[in-house]
């Protein structure tokens, strides 16, 4: 009984590496390069970005961008309590992105991510739960704006 769910498990290991799957972000072979990135806006949350996006400068690909964008971070209070204390708040991250291909056809997007998070006593802690939130926030747009160059 163990030696055929064995050999089964075996069996399937073989054939998983030779159904074709290739993670999107693991491609040596990019579509696209980008010769110019100019940023503005949150400079914390560009660095994230451009870290991500840096990759893809320089790098030999068939289409050639120019990328230019605003990031911008809003917190507020998405709810109250009964005494109006801030029960929830969303923090709401936006990138407007202007890309120019080498042709001079401009494609503008705004990407955007929000997420709402509980209110904590230790403020402390309220404040490093934000900037992982944001980070995290950025890291998405930046693998969103990835997406897009390699469709377009």
């Amino acid at each position: 009984m163990i030696k055929k769910s064995l050999l089964k498990i075996l069996i399937l290991l073989f054939f998983i590496p030779g159904c074709g799957y290739t993670p999107i972000f693991s491609s040596k072979d990019n579509n696209f390069s980008i010769y110019e990135l100019s940023v503005s806006g949150n400079g914390k949350l560009n660095k994230i970005i451009i870290g991500k996006l840096n990759y893809y400068k320089g790098s030999t690909g068939s289409k050639i961008f120019s990328v230019s964008m605003e990031t911008y971070l809003n917190k507020e209070v998405a709810s109250r309590d009964s005494k109006g204390n801030p029960k929830t708040y969303r923090i709401n991250l936006g990138s407007n992105v202007s890309i120019k291909d080498s042709n001079g056809n401009i494609n503008k997007k705004l990407f955007s991510e929000s997420v709402d998070y509980n209110n904590k006593s230790n403020k402390s802690e309220l404040k490093k739960y934000e900037n992982e939130t944001s980070k995290n926030l950025a890291e998405q747009i930046s693998d969103e704006i990835i997406i897009y160059l390699q469709s377009i």
